[in-house]
C-alpha cells in the first residue's frame, strides 16, 4: 500500500480556510479542527516513522504509528465539504470548466512553488558534506507530469511523497463536479442509486492510483453532507447508511481505515469542535502538508546522524515540528492566500435555485 499522507481540499468560496475569528455562515469550525488534527497526525507519522535510523522501537516511535490515518480523515472531509461548497455557490453542470479553473487557481500555485522548492532543496542537499542520498537528477517528463497529477498513472515518482493524495483529490473533484446534480438530488432513489454505482466501482476498480479505490471514504463525507443538509431526516436511514458505508470501507480498505473514516463522518455531523490551536493548524494545513516532508523531514534526517539519546531525539523532533509549522505559516501567508483570492474571484453563473438548509457551525 502506498505511504499514506494528507490530501487536503480547500474551498475558498465556502469560507473554509479563512481566519479563525471570521463569523461567516459557511464557517465550519469542526472541519478546521479535524483538519488540524489530521495534518499534525500525518506530520508526526513522517517524523517518527519516516526515517528508520532516527528512533528506536519504543513509546516515541509508536506514538506516530497510526498518524497516516490523517489522510483518511482528509478524504472524508473532502467528500463533505466539496458538495457543500458547490451547493452554496449555486453550482450547475454548465459551471464544470469554471469549477476546474477555480481549483487550479486555488491549489496549483502553492503546489508548483513547492515543486520548485523541493528541486532546489534536493540539489542543495547533494552539496552538504556527508550527503548519503541519491545524486540530484532532473527529469523534465517527470516534472511536467506533476502539472496534471499524472505521475502515478505513467509510472513516474513524485518529487514529494505526499503529492499522490493530491492526484486522488483532483480525480474526486472532477467526479463530484460531474455527479453533483445527482448527489444533491431531491429524490432519495436518485441519490441512493448514484451512491450505489459509486460504491460498486470501489470493488471493480481497486487500483490505488485511482480515486475509486478510496470512494467509500469520500462517500462517508457525501453521506454526512446529505444528513447535515436535511436530505436524510430518517434516523433509521441514517443508521443503515452509516453501517453500509462502514462495511464497504472495511471490505475495500481495512478495519482501521473504516473505523477512522466512519468516526470522522460522525464527528462532522454531531461534534462541535472549536480549539484555537487546532483552528490554526487547520488554517495552514495545506501549506503544512506540502512542506513538512521537504523541510521537517530534512531536519529529521540530519538529526538522525547526531541524536542518539532520548533527549536529543526529542529536541530534534521539536525543532522539526517548530520549523515546519513556521515555514507553513509563512508559505500560507505569502503563497497560499494570494491563490485563494485568485480562486475566489472566479464566480459560478448566478442562478435562482433553492439551497439546502444552512449548516450549523
Amino acid at each position: 500500500m502506498q505511504s499514506n499522507t494528507s490530501g487536503i481540499l480547500y474551498l475558498a468560496e465556502s469560507g473554509v480556510g479563512s481566519t479563525a475569528g471570521q463569523r461567516d455562515s459557511g464557517r465550519l469550525l469542526t472541519l478546521d479542527c479535524l483538519r488540524g488534527i489530521a495534518a499534525f497526525a500525518v506530520l508526526w507519522f513522517h517524523f517518527t516513522n519516516g526515517n528508520a535510523e532516527f528512533l528506536p522501537q519504543g513509546v516515541l516511535k509508536s506514538s506516530g504509528r497510526y498518524g497516516w490515518l490523517g489522510v483518511e480523515v482528509f478524504f472524508v472531509i473532502s467528500g463533505f465539504i466539496l458538495p457543500y461548497a458547490l451547493q452554496r455557490a449555486g453550482y450547475q453542470s454548465a459551471d464544470f470548466f469554471r469549477f476546474v479553473w477555480k481549483r487550479i487557481l486555488r491549489l496549483d500555485p502553492p503546489y508548483i512553488v513547492c515543486i520548485a522548492l523541493v528541486l532546489v532543496l534536493n540539489f542543495a542537499s547533494t552539496l552538504v558534506p556527508g550527503f548519503r542520498g541519491q545524486p540530484f537528477q532532473f527529469d523534465s517528463v517527470q516534472i511536467l507530469l506533476h502539472l496534471g497529477y499524472l505521475n502515478a498513472l505513467f509510472g513516474y515518482e513524485w518529487v514529494n511523497v505526499v503529492f499522490w493524495t493530491l492526484a486522488i483529490e483532483f480525480q474526486f473533484y472532477l467526479l463530484v463536479a460531474l455527479l453533483f446534480p445527482l448527489i444533491s438530488h431531491s429524490s432519495l432513489a436518485v441519490r441512493a442509486g448514484v451512491c450505489l454505482v459509486l460504491a460498486m466501482t470501489a470493488f471493480l476498480l481497486p487500483s490505488e492510483k485511482l480515486v475509486f479505490h478510496y470512494l467509500f471514504l469520500f462517500l462517508i463525507g457525501i453521506f454526512a453532507f446529505q444528513i447535515k443538509g436535511g436530505l436524510l431526516g430518517s434516523a433509521r436511514l441514517q443508521v443503515a447508511g452509516w453501517a453500509l458505508l462502514a462495511a464497504g470501507a472495511w471490505f475495500t480498505l481495512g478495519d482501521i481505515i473504516a473505523i477512522a473514516g466512519t468516526m470522522t463522518g460522525l464527528l462532522i455531523v454531531h461534534a462541535r469542535l472549536n480549539a484555537s490551536w487546532l483552528l490554526f493548524l487547520g488554517q495552514i494545513s495545506y501549506s503544512l502538508y506540502l512542506l513538512h516532508v521537504p523541510i521537517g523531514g530534512r531536519i529529521i534526517n540530519l538529526g538522525s546522524r547526531f541524536a542518539h539519546g532520548p533527549m536529543e531525539q526529542v529536541l530534534v523532533l521539536a525543532l522539526a515540528v517548530t520549523i515546519s509549522i513556521g515555514a507553513a505559516f509563512l508559505f500560507h501567508r505569502w503563497v497560499e492566500l494570494p491563490a485563494q483570492r485568485w480562486s475566489s474571484a472566479v464566480r459560478f453563473r448566478a442562478v435562482n435555485r433553492p439551497t439546502l438548509k444552512q449548516l450549523q457551525t
